[in-house]
């Protein structure tokens, strides 16, 4: 959403939304009861009571601006159209590729014609994946949390940026900050004789020889290191190698963490069932 406000406020945007055939009420409103601080707008839109001014509220589905009948629930669901009318227009602005970036880790891709969002299909939203990633890696992470969520950020964060090799780069780092981490957290536990190795594909397979991985899941990182790290896919535009990688990264990043609560509950040696 900061992408949104940002190519907001770098037009003449009461012009702009005239053009895109928003409400009158809504530019009038927005411009004279709130001087187009779209904090302010995108805050009452999303809860309803940016269609009732004055303290009106609670005074009946008629006293609000759009003089139609409007109760509470018509009004959030009139706030998330324009909100999500809103985000469709600032990707067609100048400084718009970064909010179509975002929009597509959110999995919607955008209709500049109609301003409309429109759900990506089959697509993985990368912005929940890495809500619940971040979530894992706060409460489960012991060896640096900050570290790791530190990769998260910025690998999204270039990617809207278009700085898509570094993003990549981040994607990658995330995987290997955990694998070390669990590598070096088993070694230390004491649990196993098998010595701790240099290097991520040692440090794999390190972990299927003590038991954390299958045969099957080290293949899998294996494959998904590789896809990381590889210089290129030919055929694939720099965008959706970034973005893959950065989905990629995430689910693998969340196979890890959980697998490792329940190692870590019995003593690094076994997994019990969940």
């Amino acid at each position: 959403m900061m992408e949104v406000l940002g190519a907001l406020r770098d037009v003449n945007i009461s012009r702009v939304l005239y053009e895109h055939d928003f409400p009158d009420w809504f530019v009038i409103h927005a411009g004279t009861h709130y001087k187009f601080n779209w904090d302010g707008i995108l805050i009452t839109l999303r809860n309803g009571r940016f269609f009732f001014p004055d303290d009106s509220y609670f005074s009946g589905p008629t006293s609000n601006i759009t003089g139609q009948y409007l109760d509470k629930s018509d009004a959030k669901r009139l706030g998330e159209h324009l909100i999500r009318k809103l985000a469709a227009l600032a990707s067609t602005l100048p400084s718009g590729n970064a909010v179509a970036n975002s929009l597509q880790l959110d999995g919607y891709g955008v209709n500049k014609a109609k301003l409309e969002l429109l759900a990506l299909e089959g697509a993985v939203s990368a912005q929940e994946e890495e809500d619940v990633l971040t979530t894992l890696v706060k409460s489960v992470w012991s060896s640096d949390p900050g570290m790791v969520l530190k990769h998260i950020t910025d690998a999204h964060s270039l990617f809207v940026e278009r700085k898509y090799h570094p993003s990549l780069n981040e994607s990658r780092n995330l995987v290997q900050c955990l694998i070390d981490g669990i590598s070096a957290d088993t070694h230390h536990s004491g649990a196993h004789t098998v010595l701790l190795p240099g290097g991520i594909a040692n440090r794999i397979q390190y972990l299927k020889n003590v038991g954390f991985l299958t045969q099957d899941e080290e293949a899998a990182f294996k494959s998904a290191w590789g896809a990381l790290s590889a210089g290129s896919h030919p055929g694939v535009p720099e965008r959706e190698e970034a973005r893959i990688g950065l989905v990629l990264a995430l689910e693998f990043g969340q196979l890890l963490l959980l697998k490792c609560v329940n190692w870590k509950a019995n003593g690094y040696r076994k997994f019990s069932s969940p």
